[in-house]
């Protein structure tokens, strides 16, 4: 009987071995090295990689020579063609073969800009960082405190993604002012890089003496520009908007139009940075004349693995504030630490 436990117990390690090395993914190194493990997704210049040692780690694109998936991922490429399938060796260094349902494709790895595995399910889904900071002055006594959080999510053709921010400033002269926000966007990818989508924003600014606004849109746009080191694309849409203010026992339903153009630069080698930008301008269809618009800056210094401290700036403008003698004006810089995940 003990022998026949023996023999079971070592056709079972058999048969669950090549399903514990079911992800025998191979990057090579234009030096010779090489890894085996599972690739998790490629963006932004870094091709982020998982290994039983390692667990993941980001690898710049520039040093990979091959690479090889038995995983169905999604390739995109800088023009915005986008192609699905396993991955393999091509004769010359710096390509990838991407065997696709109708044949294979040869793609040059500088071309290649997003790959993302399409069999992840999940929380593996999501990307994101998180960042929080606080600030104190004693001189003036003022404090504030910081909060936010970014996730996306990718599949073949769609992308989900959820923007939070918050920061809370107080001191001994002035009662605490908050200034928070939530956004929820969707988009689909069409061919050549367009797309178009949806969005739901929630804003509250006592600066502004604004205490909610709700915000229900739709979106159309292009990426004009997206490689390894930079993006740039500009979307812009119509939303329907619902406003409490102070002060105010009506809300004020209003139409506007809205146009966004960002600007992303990121550089991975030392120092690693990551800068971004975005303004969006905001006319009021409903009160002719009157114009929002929202300025973001920030600055993403990588300290170490996934963990980066980061400066930003913001300025939110409203050229005809709903509460009379209310500011026009509200802005201010924050610095925070963050982590990749």
């Amino acid at each position: 009987m003990k022998d026949e436990i023996v023999v079971l117990l070592g056709l079972l390690t058999i048969a669950v071995s090549p399903l514990a090395d079911a992800r025998t993914d191979v990057v090579v190194f234009i030096n010779g090295d090489r890894l085996t493990g599972e690739v998790k997704s490629l963006e932004r210049g870094k091709l982020r990689f998982k290994t039983a040692a390692t667990n993941t780690i980001s690898i710049e694109w520039d040093d990979v020579a091959y690479l090889k998936s038995d995983q169905n991922i999604q390739v995109e490429t800088e023009n915005g063609d986008r192609y699905l399938g396993q991955l393999g060796n091509a004769s010359n260094a710096r390509h990838i073969v991407v065997d696709t349902r109708s044949g294979q494709m040869e793609l040059e790895i500088e071309r290649i800009v997003l790959m993302n595995p399409i069999e992840n399910k999940g929380i593996e889904r999501f990307d994101g960082d998180i960042t929080a900071g606080y600030n104190f002055a004693k001189a003036s006594e003022v404090k504030q405190i910081q909060f936010g959080l970014e996730l996306e999510a990718r599949s073949e053709t769609r992308i989900f993604d959820l923007d939070i921010s918050s920061v809370t400033t107080d001191s001994a002269d002035n009662s605490s002012s908050q200034r928070h926000s939530l956004e929820l966007n969707y988009q689909r990818l069409l061919p050549d890089r367009w797309l178009i989508g949806g969005v739901l924003r929630l804003e509250r600014n006592d600066e502004l003496e604004l205490d909610l606004r709700t915000s229900v849109g739709f979106s159309g746009g292009r990426n004009f520009r997206q490689t390894n080191s930079s993006t740039l694309s500009l979307i812009g849409g119509l939303q329907v908007s619902r406003e409490n203010v102070s002060g105010n026992e009506l809300d004020e339903d209003t139409l506007e139009a809205f146009a966004t153009l960002s600007w992303d630069w990121f550089r991975y080698d030392a120092p690693e940075l990551d800068f971004s930008t975005e303004l969006q301008i905001i006319p009021n269809l409903t009160d002719s004349g009157r114009v929002r618009a929202e300025f973001d800056v920030s600055m993403k210094w990588e300290m170490i693995e996934d963990l980066f401290w980061e400066l930003a700036f913001y300025d939110s403008f409203d050229s005809d504030p709903v509460v009379l003698g209310a500011e026009e004006n509200d802005y201010g810089v924050v610095t925070s630490l963050g982590w990749e995940f």
